[in-house]
């Protein structure tokens, strides 16, 4: 009987989750991008950029360790390596390090 070809449980976890918090960030980038140009408070639009902070910081630790783990299964376990997930997960990860980098800028420039 043929067994279908299963990805590991924790590939197919952290790829879902690391696909659901881009979504997130990214929900949370253009919310913070509409807020602007609706006048939202001050208060209002720096929680929004702690939470893409925090969100993308995440993101990209998540990103970091589902490449890593799937270069550890190639190696060790001499399986082939699904090019789809590592791409979309690189594209994540640098995404994710933009808004990183941008929401950490945007609160430094409004705290002085």
């Amino acid at each position: 009987m043929h067994r279908k070809r299963r990805k590991q449980l924790t590939v197919r976890f952290l790829y879902r989750t690391v696909l659901f918090s881009n979504a997130f960030s990214i929900g949370l980038a253009l919310f913070f991008i509409f807020g602007n140009a609706q006048e939202f408070m001050d208060s209002t639009q720096s929680s929004l950029l702690s939470v893409l902070s925090a969100t993308s910081l995440i993101t990209v630790i998540l990103s970091i360790i589902l490449i890593s783990v799937e270069i550890l299964l190639f190696f060790l376990k001499k399986k082939r390596i699904n090019f789809p997930i590592v791409i979309i997960t690189f594209l994540c990860l640098c995404i994710n390090v933009f808004f990183s980098i941008l929401s950490h800028f945007i609160i430094l420039l409004s705290r002085s």
